[in-house]
């Protein structure tokens, strides 16, 4: 008679258990390989001349009046006629000569804290795909059920290290407002660490407010 038709091994125990699936704990993870050299010392410089001369030369065009302002006591040259932003090559070596190399980001649950830099490796879920799709109930339109149900997946599996913003959006809400919705979800339904939508300075501020 198999293992299984006994009543015993591994598999039936955990199904009579309810245990799911075996997991290791949650814990951070560190990347023990050195980077990848996709491109020389000659390419890299390049590359690097390139971007400068793209900041100082054809500038980044904002929307924000309070971003120029920033730029502007920082040196930069504002184009406010044009929303046009340029940045000298000083300016972005004081900024990487001041900005910390790492650090580090608590939840609500400090077991859970989260370390960004060096050789730290942090995984996430991915952000604002319109769809969702399962076996069982196939392709659809994202919705606020299922947002909630990839939170308490994420909660589960040890494996997960933060959440992404909005890891699925929930279009039957407006989306002025739906961004609420999902926070409130994130922080009733995990206790991980999450993004806050970019889009515009309040919905950001809404979150952190939220935490």
């Amino acid at each position: 008679m198999s293992q299984d038709r006994r009543g015993g091994g591994r598999r039936s125990k955990l199904g009579r258990s309810g245990g799911g699936i075996a997991q290791l704990p949650w814990q951070s993870v560190k990347n023990p390989y050195p980077p990848m050299q996709l491109l020389d010392e000659e390419r890299m410089e390049q590359l690097h001349k390139t971007s400068m001369r793209i900041l100082s030369e054809l500038g980044i065009r904002v929307m924000s009046e309070k971003v120029m302002d920033l730029f502007s006591k920082a040196g930069a040259t504002v184009d406010r006629e044009s929303n046009t932003i340029r940045i000298d090559e000083s300016i972005v070596a004081e900024a990487l000569r001041n900005v910390p190399s790492s650090f580090t980001l608590t939840s609500r649950n400090p077991e859970k804290q989260l370390h960004f830099g060096g050789n730290s490796l942090v995984f996430g879920l991915v952000a604002g795909p319109p769809n969702v799709h399962d076996r069982i109930n196939g392709r659809r339109p994202g919705n606020l059920p299922d947002y909630q149900n990839f939170i308490r997946l994420a909660h589960h599996f040890n494996a997960i290290h933060i959440i992404g913003n909005q890891v699925v959006a929930p279009i039957e809400l407006p989306a002025n407002s739906r961004h609420l919705d999902t926070y409130h979800a994130n922080l009733t339904l995990s206790d991980l660490s999450f993004h806050c939508t970019a889009i515009g300075r309040a919905r950001a501020m809404d979150g952190i407010n939220m935490m």
